[in-house]
């Protein structure tokens, strides 16, 4: 991104949704995007309680500069966005860019410059589409695609036929994730008996680490695992996440992740906490917080003990970056 036309174009992209009413504060370091915290206006028209929980978020990552955005839909949003730059200025923080986004375009507060062209005729926004990747058209859209779906029910009785034969989970792992993780062309929609299969071999806390390590190339070191589980995990091929490079590996990353939700969109209350805990973690270690936040939400939800839901909650709310 080298203008602010870029980053207008590219943010929802970031977040996984278009924003409406709401701030936005990016945060830079040594040129990067460190972190893009999102908070909705509050209905009330305070404008203070939304910073609390933005400046939290900024001030973990120590940024060296931040980009104020404000998306104003129903409500203006200008004051918003001046209240919110004398913030991050009072804590020693620089304020790049303040800039407000409306349905006609958008303008810096601070340069002026401004456009009432559409962000999706960004030559960025057609790579990204053109690679699978899109944003959704609201928080509660994103929050929407990971509740449980009509399959739900026949994935239920699946689980409950798998449990009473007592089936061997990481057989169950091996015949049914691989399935689950295919993203090649043309590669068809999962059955409820495959997502059954896929869940319920996950409910084996050792079954599922063995799956995260396959995710998330990184956190988990197959020569550390030990037993039967170790010897899979260091048999099992390279995956196609880890060896593609540029826009196919955005391509195969979108892939993934529709299959990951899919994967938990049909998956009931009472089994959800193990493959919602396995995609946050993934969208965390992309970086992707938003959808990490809301699938953790729905874990705790369902299982409020989950042990990996509750790390991965503190993670996020310490804005752990994952080690590469």
């Amino acid at each position: 991104m080298r203008r602010p036309a870029d980053l207008v174009a590219l943010l929802p992209h970031l977040l996984g949704y278009h924003p409406h009413d709401a701030l936005v504060l990016v945060c830079l370091r040594e040129g990067r995007i460190c972190l893009t915290a999102h908070q909705p206006l509050p209905a009330d028209e305070q404008i203070h309680p939304a910073l609390g929980p933005l400046m939290v978020g900024m001030a973990k990552v120590d940024p060296e500069a931040v980009i104020v955005l404000g998306y104003e839909a129903d409500r203006p949003v200008a004051e918003a966005i001046d209240v919110a730059g004398k913030a991050c200025t009072e804590v020693g923080v620089r304020v790049h860019d303040r800039i407000l986004v409306t349905r006609d375009g958008w303008r810096s507060l601070d340069t002026g410059e401004a456009s009432a062209a559409s962000p999706a005729t960004s030559t960025a926004v057609a790579d990204l589409v053109a690679a699978g990747v899109a944003p959704l058209a609201s928080r509660n859209a994103l929050v929407a695609v990971v509740e449980p779906t009509a399959d739900a029910t026949a994935v239920a009785r699946h689980i409950s036929r798998y449990t009473a034969r007592k089936e061997n989970l990481l057989e169950l792992y091996c015949s049914a994730w691989p399935v689950v993780l295919d993203t090649r062309d043309g590669t068809p929609q999962m059955t409820p008996k495959v997502a059954a299969r896929a869940v319920l071999a996950i409910h084996d806390v050792s079954v599922r680490d063995l799956l995260v390590a396959r995710l998330t190339p990184g956190t988990l070191d197959p020569d550390h695992v030990p037993g039967i589980t170790g010897a899979q995990l260091r048999s099992l091929p390279t995956p196609a996440w880890e060896r593609d490079s540029g826009w196919d590996r955005v391509r195969t990353h979108s892939r993934l992740q529709d299959r990951l939700v899919r994967l938990c969109a049909m998956t009931p209350d009472s089994h959800a906490a193990p493959p919602l805990s396995v995609l946050g973690t993934w969208a965390w270690w992309r970086g992707d917080g938003a959808l990490a936040r809301v699938a953790v939400n729905r874990a705790l939800r369902s299982q409020p003990e989950y042990r990996l839901a509750i790390l991965l909650e503190r993670i996020l709310d310490l804005a752990i970056p994952p080690r590469r």
